[in-house]
């Protein structure tokens, strides 16, 4: 782009459920700036959705690397015909289309699309990668050629202690903290206020860390971390490559209780029993720190960002009698054990709940507990689980329903205040009806009966030099499935945006022949209760 470079979210920065794969680049909070190849290369795939990267261009590069481009507004020149082409043949907004090699041909700097906020976005940005070609592992692009300015250190904002085994134990944080805080800056840090935590037996440790560029605040990834105990590196982490098989293991990495709970990125330096991230050293202590009463153990923690700034944390970890670390509170154990490498199930009355052998990622104590159906429910809500404790693999959780129309039952999961958080579905079979989780938290089965709302926007009975039209479509539980668009009988493309709930219709060769024209709309949602739109128009 032809815009001064600056990231809203660099490469592997941690993200909900996943590590980034690229640099999330800032468009000046507008849309529609010309996007251009890095490199020459042939495009190898396409990709359109509602949601993820949105509207999606991969590119191969004789180097052996593959650029991807993101969250993209419109396709321009040869790609945007041939995109439009697919979706007619396939009769589909949602393509994943992969163009015969060199059937695409792109130049160095030849503009392939708009940028835009397409898909999963939050606001108007271009996302770019560069993968390895041979094995789609994402690299970071500052490695290799990407150029922004960071002349800042690395931020350190605190610690955490971890006890790794049953017996050993932590001391309790300062009042209202979640961890022991750090202080100072210029690369150099310590715990405030001279802080000494004690612990007793097999410790481990986490680093709430981060790093920002010169131009602009926004949080992002440090591209190393490195511990030292008493002078000898007992772990490190280097984000440099990521493999997509096994990205969601970000959450075995971060403490993720406090990333999602507080929005603190506090990284583990220890590995859980269960995480399969290639991205640690192979130091032979893996983060394992053992305390004996009265010992002295000094720390020191290295952290590097992607452009060489670095900074330090030092301080002393202590030893506790065992007198001493039994007196500390710990919180009572309660609920039925999940072995990480076992399958676990729940059954409880009106529930079950199965979870596959390494779906958590260290063993853990799910609590159940029900209340009676309010509302819209149309069972009891049964809590299952802490939320703050991730699943890795998708789980059934079966509940039992006795209503007269099941194919119209939706199981959902519900917020702490209530309301439905998301609708999974769910299919019906002998008195069940079962959807996969991959949360714990709050469920029960609600009824849509009611089918989508369709709204018309802008479409007009004249249409005479008009580019476009919208519609809006909105559903109350379900959510949208299908949605098919005709003129004249005849399918026509209509790209659909959740964010905004439309639908719009650009007219294309498909459409611009001139004359009286009958638009019809049908709007499915995923428990089949349909909507039909009509209108007649000339252009």
């Amino acid at each position: 782009m032809d815009i001064p470079l600056e990231l809203a979210g660099n490469f592997m920065e941690p993200r909900s459920d996943h590590f980034h794969s690229g640099l999330d680049l800032r468009t000046q909070g507008r849309e529609g700036i010309p996007v251009k190849s890095v490199a020459d290369g042939w495009v190898s795939r396409i990709k359109i959705s509602p949601w993820g990267y949105g509207k999606a261009v991969y590119i191969d590069h004789p180097d052996g690397h593959t650029s991807v481009y993101g969250h993209l507004q419109v396709l321009q020149g040869p790609l945007a015909d041939a995109c439009l082409a697919q979706q007619y043949k396939q009769k589909d907004f949602s393509i994943d289309w992969a163009p015969e090699k060199g059937a695409l041909p792109v130049k160095q700097g030849e503009v392939i699309a708009l940028s835009g906020n397409t898909g999963g976005s939050g606001g108007p940005h271009l996302h770019f990668e560069l993968r390895r070609t041979s094995d789609q592992h994402a690299l970071d692009p500052e490695a290799l050629g990407i150029s922004i300015a960071d002349h800042k250190a690395p931020e350190i904002h605190g610690v955490r202690l971890y006890a790794l085994t049953d017996s050993s134990r932590t001391m309790p944080y300062p009042a209202k903290a979640v961890g022991f805080a750090a202080q100072g800056g210029d690369g150099k840090y310590t715990l405030k206020e001279g802080a000494v935590p004690f612990g007793y037996g097999t410790i481990g440790l986490a680093i709430h860390t981060l790093d920002r560029y010169d131009a602009h605040s926004a949080k992002c990834g440090v591209r190393s971390i490195e511990l030292f105990v008493d002078s000898v590196r007992v772990f490190s982490t280097r984000f440099e490559q990521l493999d997509f098989a096994v990205n969601r293991y970000c959450n075995a990495h971060m403490d993720y209780g406090q990333f999602k709970g507080n929005k603190l990125e506090y990284h583990r330096c220890y590995r859980q029993p269960n995480n399969k991230l290639r991205i640690y050293g192979k130091e032979e202590a893996q983060g394992r720190i053992e305390l004996a009463p009265g010992q002295e153990r000094h720390v020191r923690f290295l952290i590097t960002d992607a452009h060489g700034n670095k900074s330090t944390l030092t301080f002393t970890l202590r030893g506790a009698p065992l007198s001493e670390a039994s007196a500390w509170p710990r919180e009572e154990p309660s609920g039925s054990l999940f072995r990480y490498d076992a399958s676990n199930s729940l059954t409880e009355e009106g529930l079950r709940f199965t979870m596959p052998a390494m779906a958590l990622y260290d063993d853990a104590l799910v609590r159940y507990a029900n209340k009676p159906a309010v509302g819209r429910a149309l069972t009891p809500i049964h809590s299952i689980g802490d939320p703050l404790i991730p699943i890795h693999a998708p789980s059934d959780l079966s509940l039992a329903l006795e209503y007269a129309k099941p194919t119209k039952a939706v199981i959902v999961r519900l917020d702490s205040d209530g309301t439905v958080a998301s609708a999974l579905g769910g299919k019906y079979a002998d008195g069940w009806i079962t959807a996969q989780v991959k949360t714990f938290g709050s469920y029960t089965v609600m009824l849509d009966t009611v089918p989508p709302v369709i709204t018309n926007v802008d479409l007009r009975a004249d249409m005479k030099g008009r580019q476009s039209f919208s519609i809006k479509i909105a559903d109350n539980l379900a959510g949208i499935d299908t949605w098919t668009g005709t003129l004249n009988g005849e399918w026509i493309l209509l790209e659909y945006d959740p964010k905004t709930k439309l639908l719009k219709h650009t007219f294309d060769t498909h459409s611009t022949a001139p004359g009286e024209k009958e638009f019809k709309l049908v709007v499915t949602d995923s428990r089949g209760n349909t909507t039909s739109y009509a209108l007649s128009f000339s252009h």
